[in-house]
């Protein structure tokens, strides 16, 4: 499997300059890869077959005699600069095509031309790059160097970046992109490398945990060896403090002359803000991800909600519409919080699931009678059978019967539980967990 590793780099300021240069040629290549496609496709539109890429990679040759600066370039990159090209468009294809299949407005636009006061990002691809010594060694394009006799020779262009902070870098590099944060004017290194996935050791029978994800509380789980698992919401304490200073800079921005000084000065603090709370969110996630993929489980499944069907608009909440909004709509990272633990537990060799959650709330884990409970109702009671239990831990017993039925393993009632167990991470990263005996029914 493929992971990567984000490196930073220290590059010196001829190397910085050097960076900078390849980064507004490869801007100049894409304007020019997409400005020939959209002439092409405005003058022959849908009477000529359009521009791929293998016509405008046969170009390329000619493009750098043509125009000696585009030498600069390493020849790989250029290459991927001109799939950029193609891939945008194609997406741009894509959206047209749906559009007028559906009949809906039309309002899928070209592609648009690149800044060059942005740095493009350099992808490099099976070669032109190496890891040495703790040194990024990139290859750019053919340079002019006179030789003793004055004749103007060209050669390859190398360059050997320090990499700060890392000891042990990943071996087999499979592809590596450059990137540069405006914010803080580091350029970092995306190592794409290959892992061997590790070989669990599987016991029969195996073990499942299903979890049914929230606002509130984070994760709601169930495995087949009786234990409710709880992890507290660690994303709702990382924003909540972000939030409340989010709002408190952007009611003063708002207060202030757009392009002033002073607004300029609070939307990069605005943007600070908007950073922190995002690392501070992955780190959480992360540090989930790592705990599950960790434990004795050999498949682990999550629902997928749908989240635009969780929008609420009651007219008698007013404005906790807007709250509850917030933290579904903007603060709910489900989606890279599946992403973190698929990857994580496919290296550790064990298998990911996401489930369906459709009437998981509404039915009954003991007898199957199903229901329709406010979102207010966190208790449910069964009227036939009288079984009483959290809303979210009956989901998520109604989840892993269903990932238990892709087995040979009997399925599970609110009886069979007997512990529950509560995760909690401290401020300084620390997991602790505390059990709870649950009554027998």
């Amino acid at each position: 499997m493929l992971m990567t590793e984000k490196v930073l780099l220290d590059p010196t300021p001829e190397q910085r300059e050097w960076l900078w240069e390849m980064s507004r040629t490869a801007t100049r290549l894409y304007n020019l890869a997409l400005e020939q496609r959209r002439w092409y496709w405005l003058r022959y539109h849908h009477t000529r077959p359009g521009i791929t890429y293998q016509y405008q990679n046969a170009q390329l040759v000619e493009l750098k005699e043509a125009f000696p600066e585009f030498k600069v370039l390493y020849s790989l990159v250029a290459q991927e600069v001109l799939r950029l090209a193609q891939k945008d468009f194609n997406s741009f294809f894509g959206r047209l095509k749906n559009q007028k299949k559906n009949g809906n407005e039309i309002t899928a636009r070209p592609p648009r031309f690149k800044s060059s006061k942005y740095f493009f990002t350099l992808c490099y691809v099976q070669s032109g790059f190496a890891v040495k010594d703790g040194k990024l060694i990139l290859s750019g394009g053919m340079e002019p160097c006179p030789d003793k006799k004055g004749r103007v020779r060209y050669r390859q262009r190398k360059e050997a970046i320090q990499i700060i902070g890392y000891r042990k870098l990943p071996d087999k590099v499979h592809s590596l992109t450059v990137t540069y944060d405006r914010k803080t004017g580091n350029f970092y290194a995306n190592l794409v490398y290959e892992v061997e996935p590790l070989k669990a050791d599987t016991v029969q029978p195996l073990k499942i945990a299903a979890f049914d994800p929230g606002v509130k509380t984070f994760l709601t789980g169930a495995d087949n060896c009786g234990r409710i698992i709880i992890f507290d919401s660690l994303v709702k304490r990382a924003t909540g403090y972000f939030d409340r200073q989010i709002d408190k800079v952007k009611s003063i921005r708002d207060k202030c002359k757009k392009g002033s000084r002073r607004w300029m000065y609070l939307n990069e603090v605005l943007d600070d803000l908007y950073r922190r709370r995002s690392a501070q969110i992955d780190n959480e996630l992360h540090a989930t991800a790592k705990l599950l993929a960790g434990g004795e489980w050999d498949i682990v499944g999550v629902g997928n909600p749908d989240k635009q069907g969780m929008v609420s608009d009651d007219p008698d909440k007013g404005r906790g519409n807007q709250t509850i909004n917030r933290a579904v709509q903007n603060n709910w990272p489900l989606k890279k919080q599946n992403k973190f633990l698929d990857y994580k537990l496919e290296y550790q060799g064990k298998l990911f699931l996401p489930l369906d959650e459709k009437y998981s709330t509404q039915e009954c884990s003991n007898c199957g009678h199903r229901m329709k409970l406010d979102p207010s109702v966190r208790v449910y009671r069964c009227p036939k059978c009288g079984m009483v239990m959290g809303r979210d831990e009956n989901s998520s017993i109604n989840l892993l019967n269903r990932v238990i039925a892709g087995t040979a393993q009997r399925r599970v009632n609110y009886k069979d539980f007997r512990v529950r167990i509560i995760f909690h991470r401290t401020l300084c990263g620390k997991w602790t967990h505390r059990e709870e005996l649950l009554k027998p029914a």
